[in-house]
C-alpha cells in the first residue's frame, strides 16, 4: 500500500495528523475517502472548515490553514513510526497546532518523546514547535459511547477549532 502524499503548505495553522491510510484511501488517491469516516462532516461542522469539504476537495485544505500528515511516513517493517521523519516533515510545514486524529499516532509520537499516554485533548508538551491536541478519531470503525468523557467526538473537535481560532495562544 502507498502512503499518500501530504497536503500542507508553509506556515499553515493546524496539521492534522493521521496515523496512517487505509486502504480505500489508498486506492481512491485521498486521505479519509473511506465511506463511514467523518472526517470531512467533523471537519465542517467543528467550524473548521466554512463548507463541507469532500476527500476530493483536499487541496483546498491549506487554503484554509490546514494540512494533513500522517504519522506513517513508510509501511516497512519493523515500525513504520519514523517519528524522526514525521518530525522533519512537522517542522517544514510549520503550523502552529499539530492534530492527532486519534490516538495511535499520538501514542507513538508521545513514546518516542518520553511522554505518557496522552488522553484526549489539549497536551502540555509540544512537538516540531507546534502545540498539540489529540482528537477523537473520525474512523467509522469508532462507535464508541465515551469518548474521554464526553458522549461525541464533535466536542473534542470544536474545541479545537476555538483554540486554532484563537491567535492568543502562542506557541510555546
Amino acid at each position: 500500500m502507498d502512503v499518500l502524499d501530504d497536503i500542507w503548505t508553509p506556515g499553515i495553522e493546524l496539521a492534522i495528523c493521521g496515523t496512517a491510510v487505509g486502504p480505500c484511501a489508498a486506492e481512491r488517491g485521498h486521505h479519509y475517502a473511506q465511506r463511514g469516516n467523518a472526517f470531512w462532516r467533523l471537519l465542517n461542522d467543528s467550524g473548521l472548515t466554512p463548507t463541507l469539504l469532500t476527500p476530493g476537495d483536499e487541496v483546498r485544505l491549506p487554503d484554509l490553514g490546514i494540512g494533513l500528515i500522517d504519522v506513517v511516513r513508510r509501511f516497512d517493517p519493523p515500525d513504520p513510526f519514523d517519528v524522526d521523519t514525521f518530525a522533519a516533515a512537522v517542522d517544514r510545514a510549520a503550523p502552529r497546532w499539530i492534530a492527532f486524529n486519534g490516538r495511535v499516532g499520538a501514542d507513538a509520537v508521545a513514546r518516542t518523546l518520553g511522554e505518557p499516554r496522552p488522553a484526549l485533548g489539549r497536551q502540555r508538551w509540544t512537538f516540531a514547535g507546534a502545540r498539540v491536541f489529540v482528537l477523537p478519531s473520525s474512523s467509522g470503525a469508532n462507535q464508541r459511547k465515551d469518548h474521554g468523557g464526553r458522549p461525541d467526538r464533535l466536542s473534542w473537535w470544536a474545541e479545537l477549532a476555538a483554540l486554532v481560532a484563537d491567535r492568543a495562544v502562542v506557541r510555546s
